[in-house]
């Protein structure tokens, strides 16, 4: 089995043009949408946990092993545990710009299966959410989506008491001010233009990982969001990936056997932006700033920071790695450098 969750806009949280409704009305694919705008009115997404008693990761269209793990609340309906869902059709919008690549989220419980979609789903980095009350087009539908769980949208946050390299030296992350100025790999120190904090429960993807004192060159143990990025210099970054560095998300390095998903059942997130995005140090280890990517639409981690909408769009410090090249390269080290520390080399 395999276990995993998926952030669902549910469709009364969506205003959509013509009458239109998300319901697979042609054969599940989407194309009645095509056309049509969808206008969302919340970035409140809720996390739908799945098991795949097939073992793969992938939320996929006709995959009957996908069922909800326990019984949940979906856009106000609650459904039991064991429904067959699936990732019914694809939806490419645009705000004239930006696009976002959306899933429609199918609850199988009708006739025909495709009948009732319950709401949106999307692909992408960390808080690509689209933005709440502009009026997006729906440019084009695709059959038979097939993405990797890991691909969904994700928060992306440092966990308390983790110590930035600041001017005065080591300050916990929840103790940042604006102004006060970063240590950064590229452009020495620059100056925090914001500062953030959630509390969530630690369940699902929300959970915690604690990355041990000395794997990435941290005085202590690091704890983040799973898709936080930390990043790697390493020969076998280039071997494998040809990049002399990468940023890869925390949650590879579980999956590479190198760190651990937290047991606490809540947590506060903490993060802090610079002018632009940015290499800094957490804890020792070579970690990133708040990004503020285009494809965001001005909506950075929307899903933990929505007072962020409208910021400005940044370029990404390094190359960012997905979850399933991150474990890859990471149990390549691993099985390389067995002494701790050794797996950044970029400093400054």
């Amino acid at each position: 089995m395999a276990d995993y969750s998926i952030f669902v806009l549910g469709e009364s949280q969506m205003t959509i043009s013509g009458g239109q409704q998300l319901d697979g009305v042609t054969q599940g694919d989407g194309s009645h949408l095509v056309g049509q705008t969808i206008t969302f009115n919340s970035r409140s997404a809720t996390e739908v946990f799945i098991t795949d008693v097939g073992a793969d990761t992938d939320f996929s269209d006709n995959d009957g092993n996908q069922r909800l793990d326990g019984d949940q609340i979906i856009d106000g309906t609650l459904y039991s545990s064991g429904t067959q869902v699936e990732a019914e059709y694809g939806i490419t919008l645009t705000d004239g710009t930006n696009t976002w690549q959306a899933i429609g989220f199918n609850l199988n419980n009708s006739s025909p299966s495709f009948g009732t979609i319950e709401g949106l789903a999307f692909i992408g980095g960390p808080g690509n959410f689209p933005p709440v009350g502009v009026p997006l087009t729906v440019v084009s539908a695709q059959e038979g989506p097939n993405f990797d769980s890991s691909d969904y949208v994700t928060p992306i946050c440092y966990g308390p008491g983790t110590l930035i390299e600041t001017e005065r030296g080591p300050v916990a992350v929840e103790d940042l001010v604006v102004g006060d100025r970063v240590w950064t790999l590229d452009d020495g120190l620059q100056p925090v233009c914001w500062v953030g904090r959630q509390s969530v429960i630690a369940a699902g993807r929300f959970r915690m990982v604690t990355i041990p004192a000395g794997t990435l060159g941290n005085t202590a143990p690091l704890c983040v969001s799973q898709q936080h990025r930390l990043l790697i210099a390493h020969p076998s970054v280039e071997l494998m990936f040809g990049l002399d560095q990468a940023f890869v998300p925390a949650i590879s390095l579980v999956d590479a056997g190198g760190a651990s998903l937290s047991a606490a059942r809540t947590v506060t997130y903490h993060h802090f932006m610079l002018d632009r995005h940015a290499v800094v140090r957490a804890n020792g280890a070579l970690s990133e700033s708040l990004l503020v990517s285009a494809a965001q639409s001005g909506t950075p981690d929307a899903l933990f920071f929505p007072e962020l909408d409208g910021a400005a769009t940044m370029a990404i410090a390094r190359p960012a790695l997905t979850r399933r090249e991150g474990a890859i390269l990471m149990r390549g080290i691993m099985n390389v450098d067995r002494e701790p520390g050794l797996i950044h080399t970029a400093h400054n």
